[in-house]
């Protein structure tokens, strides 16, 4: 019986090396997600979406991506999207002429959260002993993913915050006028807002907001008002009216920095965030400068804060 005992533990460890290196199994990894189903199935069956969190793509510069409508590649990495079925989306990713299926699926966890799993089939000496870079970066990823929905400037390319209104009246004019003279009208009907309120006595205190809206094919339409502290005797309406947020109202705001002629692309972004949050919305958004002046040039660097007044 003696005898048999190495052969025996030899065997084993035969059937157990043959075991780990030729049978394949499946593997699940979950995180939960603040974030409802819907949102969550959208960031992870969108390229342009997972090009954001999914490893190595979304350490890469943007202009080295190669995004068509069913693949993303980068260097020798590439992710295509093999099938969705329901609220399962597998991915073929190949890297270094390497293969294989990596499938993303989403469950609802409760009225606000989501589940995700990921499950990817592998050999026991693959995922212990010799684990490839396909699912090393697809559980890379997927905390990636956890990372990506908590943090807004990495979502929507803003860092973003609901705050309180402290401001609250403002003198307000408009003006609907051709797009080549935007700027210099721009800079006019501050000028106007500034001059009436020192005529008036209104207690301008540089505060300085705006928001602009297309009008037909030429035009644009400002809205430009002037922060003041005394509001006594102020029209409602008119050339020059009087418009007041609630104190203490709530604000979805961003701070931006950038062209002048690109501040609508945070104003898109906080209205991308209310509609995937389902806030809604009490009046226009509008952008509150930081930078002096009043006259900017469309390629000019400036620093503001846009906000969306939310319920």
């Amino acid at each position: 019986m003696k005898k048999k005992i190495p052969f025996i533990l030899f065997s084993l460890i035969v059937v157990f090396v043959l075991y780990a290196v030729f049978v394949t199994n499946e593997y699940h990894k979950a995180i939960n997600i603040i974030a409802p189903v819907s949102l969550v199935t959208k960031h992870i069956s969108a390229l342009d979406k997972i090009a954001n969190w999914y490893t190595p793509f979304a350490s890469a510069e943007p202009y080295s991506l190669k995004i068509s409508s069913d693949s993303i590649e980068y260097n020798k990495s590439s992710l295509r999207l093999a099938k969705h079925v329901n609220l399962s989306i597998w991915y073929q990713v190949s890297e270094n002429n390497k293969s294989e299926t990596v499938i993303f699926s989403v469950l609802a966890d409760t009225a606000g959260s989501s589940k995700v799993i990921l499950s990817y089939k592998s050999t026991l000496w693959n995922k212990i002993i010799d684990r490839g870079t396909i699912s090393k970066n697809a559980e890379a990823s997927l905390l990636n993913l956890k990372d990506y929905f908590a943090d807004t400037k990495k979502m929507y390319g803003y860092e973003m915050e609901i705050t309180s209104v402290t401001d609250t009246a403002f003198l307000f004019t408009s003006k609907v006028v051709a797009n080549h003279v935007k700027n210099e009208s721009f800079k006019k009907l501050f000028e106007s807002l500034i001059k009436e309120a020192t005529e008036k006595n209104l207690g301008y205190n540089d505060v300085r907001i705006y928001y602009t809206s297309p009008f037909g094919n030429d035009s644009i339409h400002l809205f430009t008002s002037i922060g003041i502290n005394n509001s006594q005797n102020v029209p409602i309406t008119g050339v020059f009216s009087l418009k007041k947020m609630p104190y203490n109202g709530r604000l979805l705001t961003a701070y931006y920095q950038g062209s002048f002629n690109h501040i609508n692309n945070a104003l898109d972004a906080l209205g991308q965030f209310k509609s995937d949050n389902s806030l809604t919305t009490m009046a226009i958004p509008f952008v509150k400068l930081m930078t002096e002046g009043i006259y900017f040039e469309d390629d000019q660097i400036i620093q503001a804060k846009v906000y969306y007044p939310i319920n």
